[in-house]
């Protein structure tokens, strides 16, 4: 089958062969489970008509063959469409190049406040944000989702769209892009997602320094023209394959301009699961070090059997 044949293969169909099924509809297409990362509630929208995908917890989105680059890793058109064609037992001929994508909003009625909603600040209370650094950066955002109000805090980027977050829900109102807070420093800091921004606000990682959260490590282009006046830039991302292959790919960019600071939090997953540590250090009386111990004795006895295990000083 060639390529043409290839572009003419549903949405609903691909994800069904992979085993993705519609959990819900609304007017413009059928919600999903995004079949790349786990979530509690369905933020993957397709339009079956356009043939186009949008996922809103990550705020990226296209058509079949974007898709496929996602899941396989692959940014080659070729690849893309030789993975479609393996999960649709079909044959690839010669390349395609898919068409701009153009999602049609679908929040609606959205409404921005100030963060006010005791809910969402004790969500923030309980990840390390005390109030006042929760409401000089963030603000409340009201919208209509799937026919039902919601409400979440909100962290507004350069394009003028909104970083979503509530204890259920993780996402974007749309446009997508970096944020950047600026106030003429030398040196920038540079955070995935505003909660790690927060949380060093909140450990004065952020004194003297400007900031820019990327909102995803997929915006890490969008980054580089902004990060390029600066002679020091130092990285607070995640311990994990996409933080270090974000500060990689700026090291390459930038050189020794370049600091990768997460070895200030090497026993976590990223700066707020540090900060949550650290308070939670602070109330049972145990030093960081001591705490660390404590972490680290933890995660040795789940590598055991559950026979052989202990319970740690205090819950993590």
């Amino acid at each position: 089958m060639d390529i043409d044949a290839i572009k003419g293969i549903s949405l609903v169909d691909f994800l069904h062969r992979l085993g993705y099924d519609p959990t819900g509809r609304d007017s413009k297409g059928l919600w999903f489970y995004a079949p790349y990362r786990n979530e509690i509630k369905p933020s993957f929208h397709v339009n079956p008509r356009k043939g186009v995908w949008y996922d809103f917890g990550t705020g990226e989105g296209g058509d079949i063959f974007t898709l496929a680059g996602v899941l396989s890793g692959k940014t080659d058109f070729v690849e893309q469409a030789r993975y479609i064609a393996e999960k649709m037992n079909m044959p690839v001929a010669e390349p395609y190049k898919p068409v701009p994508f153009v999602e049609e909003p679908t929040f609606e009625n959205v409404a921005i406040s100030r963060l006010e909603s005791p809910a969402l600040l004790r969500y923030l209370e309980q990840r390390g944000i005390p109030k006042e650094i929760a409401q000089r950066y963030c603000v409340q955002v009201d919208y209509e989702l799937h026919g039902k109000r919601y409400y979440a805090i909100g962290f507004e980027n350069t394009a003028h769209g909104y970083e979503l977050r509530n204890p259920f829900f993780k996402g974007s109102y749309p446009p997508k892009n970096i944020t950047r807070i600026s106030g003429g420093n030398p040196r920038c800091n540079v955070f995935e997602g505003f909660i790690d921004f927060l949380s060093a606000e909140r450990l004065g990682y952020n004194y003297g320094n400007d900031s820019v959260v990327l909102n995803s490590v997929a915006n890490v282009g969008k980054a580089i023209p902004v990060l390029t006046e600066y002679p020091l830039i130092l990285c607070y991302l995640d311990n994990d394959t996409a933080g270090r292959a974000a500060v990689a790919r700026l090291r390459r960019e930038f050189g020794d301009r370049v600091s990768d600071k997460s070895a200030l939090y090497p026993d976590h997953k990223d700066l707020n699961d540090f900060l949550c540590q650290r308070e939670q250090c602070q109330a049972n009386g145990l030093s960081n070090a001591e705490c660390s111990q404590e972490r680290r004795e933890a995660h040795y006895l789940m590598s055991l059997n559950p026979k052989q295990i202990t319970k740690p000083k205090f819950k993590l």
